[in-house]
């Protein structure tokens, strides 16, 4: 029997990694595929993850999305009809073309989300789902435009906590940076400034932080990870006392090297405060998963506007142990999100 994992991010390849190990060691086989993407797939190599690419992403126009998508609807169609077997299940955290295809094979399907502000990939792909699975953070209303609530279901964790709960930092990342166990480290990683849902920019705010603590901490290391090649040509220009890596690095165990970890989305900020360390999100609207691990005793803080977080990046820099949380009870007291999967997968008659 076949369970088809698909993976479009580093975040969605990380998750999908834990389900498909969970599945094999319950004797399915399964088939993990994913787009083109240097992160991504450097993810997974690292894993020892076998996985088959098919097709890429599309960038930030609506025309580039749709014609990259319906390229890559039509080789995942090829390629899970070809199989000797139909997939018994589809999982994925809301893609778009496998979750049409599995639909449309007549393959059941559950999916992750928690992301309810990504409106137009979950029209897409929840209403076809049989189940969908959702962190407790999120109120089953937060989903109503696209799917009915009996089909969600609830757990009392988040997403990052399958691949963090048992993560052993590497300090090989420090080498591969130049960087020492003994320096002020911040983390930033970008806005997913091409996604859908995030507004057209006309600068970056996860630039302008980087600037501005730079300005006022000036014995800070600041990595600066990009998620586009325009957006690491532009860091560089802007922030020549950074350092903005070429390649992919282990930003889960440079976080856990960090002073502070500064997202322009939630997983990278999520992560770090999942290690522990004082995690920052600069987004535009607050994120129902972040606030909830706040009110849970983990360091994330969430922030709209760059002056703000500012001030407060000053406050951890000038201390940052008295920041810094051991949080392995309150991350042992979590729910697994793949130990759910499995869970519902039995419920459904799997």
């Amino acid at each position: 029997m076949i369970v088809w994992f698909d993976a479009l991010t580093p975040k969605q390849a990380l998750l999908m990694a834990m389900c498909k190990l969970k599945f094999e060691s319950l004797g399915y086989d399964t088939l993990l595929t994913t787009r083109q993407h240097d992160c991504t797939c450097w993810l997974l190599d690292e894993l020892g993850i076998e996985y088959a690419v098919v097709g890429g992403y599309g960038g930030a126009s609506r025309k580039g999305k749709l014609r990259a998508s319906l390229e890559r609807s039509m080789k995942l169609f090829k390629l899970i009809s070809d199989l000797d077997e139909k997939p018994v299940l589809h999982v994925s955290l809301s893609s778009p073309e496998a979750t049409r295809i599995a639909f449309g094979l007549g393959i059941p399907i559950i999916l992750f989300n928690d992301t309810p502000h990504s409106i137009y990939v979950n029209r897409l792909t929840l209403p076809l789902a049989s189940k969908v699975i959702v962190p407790e953070a999120i109120p089953s209303e937060a989903f109503s435009y696209a799917i009915d609530s009996r089909r969600i279901v609830h757990y009392r964790g988040v997403d990052e906590v399958a691949w963090m709960r048992n993560f052993k930092p590497n300090k090989s990342v420090l080498d591969q940076l130049d960087l020492s166990i003994n320096d002020r480290i911040v983390l930033i990683r970008s806005e997913e400034a091409k996604a859908s849902y995030y507004p057209s920019l006309k600068t970056y705010p996860t630039i302008a932080f980087a600037r501005e603590v730079l300005k006022r901490c000036s014995d800070v290391k600041v990595v600066y990870l990009a998620r586009y090649g325009d957006q690491r040509t532009y860091a560089r220009r802007i922030l020549r006392n950074a350092i903005v890596p070429s390649e992919a690095v282990d930003s889960r165990s440079l976080a856990y090297y960090s002073c502070l970890v500064v997202s322009g989305g939630g997983t990278v900020s999520r992560e770090g405060a999942l290690l522990g360390t004082p995690s920052i999100c600069l987004f535009r609207s607050r994120l129902h998963v972040n606030d909830w691990l706040e009110r849970m005793g983990f360091p994330i803080y969430s922030f709209k506007r760059v002056r703000d977080a500012v001030e407060f990046a000053v406050k951890v820099l000038s201390n940052p142990d008295s920041y810094r949380i051991n949080v392995r009870e309150q991350l042992n007291k979590l729910e697994d999100p793949v130990e759910v999967l499995v869970r519902v997968w039995r419920e459904m008659g799997g």
